[in-house]
């Protein structure tokens, strides 16, 4: 069934009632009692059969109700069974009703509920001073009350009420009456009727509601006063547990008479009132909740500044009540929600003055719970004022904002020390102190939040350390300055140790080592040097590393300072400077062991070692020397072969030394004892720079350049074909070989810029020499050179992109392109026929990708649909014609295959030609017959 009136559940389970109303007549009345099936068996005689179903029951009482005599008193109580037996029906209708016969069931519902109340007011009408007629009434308001006739049943209730005062249902019917009036509006009908229900001694069941229900139609009278009390009363009538310990159902219950009684204070000029109210009541259990619910109305209607005030009357009147911290603690969140900054930081002081955790209050109340709620927040407070003045400060640093975030910060430490490093105290402290200047108060609180022993607890707390006393080690003097870089080398040891792959340590290591040399702490700096794994680029390690290296040499480590310089020279990213100091550097580790080894009598290492010098750095100061010494040491153990060995060496590697004409000495005695007169040649070089007459120098240098040429000595085969080609500009055919051969030696070093110079001067040469001085291989030399300055000016062409600047660039392709197409030109000129067809096939390649490079460029980007269009017809029209110029040489190549030649690049020729025209050469080139048919 979908509808019903809202009390109908109430009422079903008091139906039966209806039916004890006929239990009141005579005992000696049998036929009503003979027709119930269900009456007592007492009662019953055997004369009638008894129907066996509510219906024929139903049906045998209203045959009664019709044939009895209208004032028998029976047919009262026949009625009013058969008002019990409709109710009945319509609360088995209420439990069986399914969503299938839902629209029968409840028109047949109405129906039981229409024929209960008819047959009720029928008994009332009959029977107007039936003793009973309460329990008649009662009934018929609340079937009235289903039917939705609440004005009905309202006045059956006054009827009721004022003909049985004696009634059980006197209370109830008084409290209906009551509700009725409540929600009219009629609030002194309603405060009346809730009254007659409170001095009714049956009203228990509605005794509480009602002293609540009359408190607020006294409150809608403006009854403040008066409302309150009945407040009070219902809720020390209820008596409601602690209010932690109330179920859900409670506290709804429990909230509901506190927002009432709140509402009245509210009215009643909140604070004020509620001192004045509960002054003779100081043991009211729930006189704090009072305030704060007041205040909490407060809060909602956004009165911060009142809600702050009823909770200070509170406090002001109740100094030592237990709830004294939970007022202050609610006050600090009234003015937090309100926003309001001073107010909330003087309530925060006036806590920690009152309610610090060493305060008096808590010798007279020694709650365990309270204090450790308080102290919890107050700490949190204290935390949040610390940092809002050091943010203050930030902001504007002036001396006050530090005070402030200062008092706070100690405060904190004062009486909460245990808890600084869970909530960053002591590193928060440390930043306003270092930010302030004072950087020995800085440390301390850095320290501490920082190390604990050998472990690092706070990573950004220890860097600040470390940054701290860097900056102390700098301005102190004295034993002041030894212990601050102890302090501070502790610290970064620390740091490092537990950070290696920071991004911080690299720095930190960096900066260490650097103090730690220095001051002369060479085993420190090495020490630390090798607390990370160093990356390979020189613009992170290459301090470390060398500081490192330079640490051992300076210690006498020269093998580890060897290996260490030599780790720092293998860094990406090395400077030439950087290079050459570490060369040198590492020649003399080598040298410093070579030393050791001589003044120690081991002639054999010491030998190898000095001879090292020139093999690891053979560009350094120190080689010739080294090599020298090396000598020095075999001539005087008379062991020839290796003094010739060194000397060669060194004669040959290092020919303008301090010591070559001791050199040139030297070696002639060795070759005299290992009588070796064969190497002899080997002064070639020495004898070259030594003589006076031309032509024996010019011989002797040519000589010298083939041997180093032989030898792979790369350095003095380029110096010596230099000489040659700079001072011996005749013969000509040998002047030009010598020249060639530098451009092949600087090719193989990558020397590309002194190998273009000398291909330029090979170019320039050739072109002003005489032809009769020129033979088969000189214009092979030339032809050649030219052809590769033709190609490497192809490939400059070839990188230059047409895009904007596209004047600029465009300027730029030409102009190489011409230099190009010149070039190939001057080898074509050679009539070296593999040159030519390979210049020849070249242009047609620069002229087909200038043609490509035009019809791909970069597009100007303000045209519209139509300019772009017809800016790309021009640019077709700008391109065909190097694309002609292309099929031109293509085509000249081609035809060279009529004359009997054909190689590589004819052949290419005729590829390009196919891409472009397959139909008309796609097929392969006939050479001409050399023989006549």
């Amino acid at each position: 069934m979908t509808k019903h009136h809202p009390y109908a559940v109430l009422f079903i389970s008091l139906i039966s009632l209806i039916g004890m109303s006929g239990c009141t007549t005579n005992s000696q009345n049998a036929t009503v009692g003979d027709i119930d099936i269900s009456g007592s068996h007492a009662n019953q005689v055997e004369v009638f059969v008894k129907p066996k179903s509510d219906a024929e029951i139903k049906e045998a009482y209203y045959n009664y109700v019709r044939n009895a005599a209208q004032a028998d008193s029976s047919r009262q109580a026949a009625i009013n069974r058969i008002a019990a037996l409709e109710l009945e029906l319509t609360n088995k209708l209420l439990e069986k009703s399914s969503s299938s016969d839902e629209a029968l069931a409840d028109q047949v519902y109405l129906q039981s509920l229409e024929k209960a109340a008819n047959l009720l007011s029928t008994s009332l009408h009959d029977f107007p001073e039936a003793p009973n007629n309460d329990n008649t009434l009662y009934q018929y308001a609340r079937t009235l009350d289903q039917l939705g006739r609440g004005g009905d049943a309202v006045e059956a209730l006054h009827t009721l009420v004022e003909k049985h005062p004696d009634s059980e249902f006197y209370a109830e019917a008084q409290f209906r009456i009551a509700e009725n009036a409540f929600t009219r509006g009629d609030y002194l009908s309603a405060e009346d009727a809730y009254t007659e229900v409170l001095l009714t001694p049956t009203s228990d069941r509605f005794y509480e509601k009602s002293l609540f229900k009359r408190g607020w139609t006294r409150y809608k009278q403006e009854l403040y006063r008066e409302a309150v009390d009945d407040y009070l009363q219902a809720l020390t009538f209820h008596g409601f547990s602690p209010e932690r310990q109330l179920d859900t159902t409670e506290k709804e219950l429990f909230d509901e008479y506190f927002r009432a009684i709140g509402l009245v204070f509210a009215h009643l000029n909140g604070a004020e009132s509620l001192t004045d109210y509960f002054s003779d009541k100081p043991n009211f259990p729930y006189l704090y909740h009072t305030y704060k619910v007041v205040a909490d109305i407060y809060v909602g209607q956004q009165r911060y500044s009142d809600a702050a005030t009823t909770l200070d009357q509170f406090i002001s009147a109740h100094s030592y009540s237990a709830s004294l911290p939970d007022a202050y603690l609610e006050i600090v969140s009234i003015w937090r929600r309100g926003n309001f900054i001073d107010q909330l930081h003087a309530e925060v002081e006036e806590i920690y003055q009152k309610l610090g955790p060493n305060a008096e209050y808590w010798r007279e109340h020694n709650n365990e719970a309270t204090l450790e709620r308080t102290s919890s927040a107050l700490r949190t407070y204290i935390t949040e004022l610390a940092l809002f003045h050091h943010g203050e400060y930030q902001k504007k640093p002036t001396t006050k904002n530090f005070e402030k975030s200062q008092l706070w910060y100690q405060r904190y430490l004062e009486s909460y020390a245990k808890f600084a490093k869970q909530d960053k105290i002591r590193a928060r402290y440390g930043d306003l102190l270092s930010a302030a200047g004072h950087n020995e108060a800085a440390l301390a609180q850095y320290s501490v939040a920082a190390f604990d022993g050998d472990l690092v607890l706070d990573k950004k707390s220890a860097y600040a350390a470390i940054a701290i006393t860097n900056e102390l080690y700098k301005s102190a003097k004295g034993h002041a300055k030894t212990a601050w870089m102890k302090d501070h080398l502790d610290y970064v040891q620390r740091y490092v140790t537990l950070y290696p792959m920071d991004t911080e340590s690299l720095g930190l290591v960096t900066n260490a080592t650097a103090l730690c040399f220095a001051e002369k702490q060479y085993e420190t700096a090495i020490e630390i040097s090798g607390l990370i794994s160093l990356p390979a680029s020189a613009k992170q390690s290459f301090n470390i590393l060398n500081t490192r290296a330079r640490s051992y040499l300076n210690t006498n480590q020269f093998s580890e300072a060897e290996a260490a310089f030599t780790d720092t020279l293998a860094l990406e990213g090395i400077t030439s400077s950087q290079r050459a100091k570490l060369e040198s550097s590492i020649a003399l580790s080598i040298y410093r062991q070579a030393e050791n080894a001589r003044d120690t009598g081991d002639t054999a290492l010491a030998q190898n070692l000095f001879n090292r010098v020139s093999d690891t750095i053979p560009g350094s100061e120190l080689a010739p020397t080294a090599l020298y010494d090396a000598a020095s040491i075999a001539l005087k153990d008379k062991s020839w072969q290796a003094a010739i060995f060194f000397l060669e060496k060194l004669q040959s590697n290092y020919p303008r030394q301090k010591y070559a004409k001791e050199t040139s000495r030297q070696l002639s005695v060795a070759y005299l004892n290992a009588k070796q007169t064969d190497k002899a040649a080997s002064q070639f070089e020495a004898l070259a720079n030594s003589d006076d007459t031309n032509e024996v120098k010019m011989t002797a240098l040519w000589q010298a350049a083939q041997l180093y040429d032989e030898k792979k000595n790369t350095a003095g085969a380029i110096r010596s074909y230099r000489d040659y080609a700079h001072n011996y500009r005749e013969p000509y055919p040998q002047n030009i070989e010598a020249m060639y051969r530098l451009t092949q030696l600087y090719e193989e070093q990558n020397e590309p810029q002194k190998r273009y110079y000398w291909q330029n001067k090979i170019r320039a040469r050739d072109k002003r020499v005489s032809s009769t001085k020129k033979t088969e291989r000189t214009v092979f030399i030339a032809s050649t050179t030219v052809l590769d300055l033709a190609l490497q000016k192809q490939a400059e062409f070839s990188k230059i992109r047409l895009q904007e600047p596209l004047a600029v660039n465009l300027k730029k392709k030409k102009s190489a392109m011409q230099e190009a197409i010149n070039l190939f030109g001057q080898a074509s000129g050679y009539n070296v026929t593999e040159i030519t067809t390979q210049a020849t096939y070249n242009i047609g390649e620069i002229y087909r990708e200038f043609s490509q490079s035009l019809l791909t460029s970069e597009r100007p980007k303000n045209l519209d649909a139509a300019q772009l269009e017809q800016y790309i017809i021009l640019l077709e029209d700008q391109a065909f014609p190097f694309e002609e110029k292309s099929i031109e040489f293509y085509e000249t190549n081609l035809s060279r295959v009529k004359s009997g030649v054909y190689d590589q690049w004819i052949e290419e020729s005729h590829k390009k030609l196919i891409e472009l025209f397959p139909a008309r050469f796609n097929k392969s080139p006939k050479l001409e017959s050399s023989f006549d048919d």
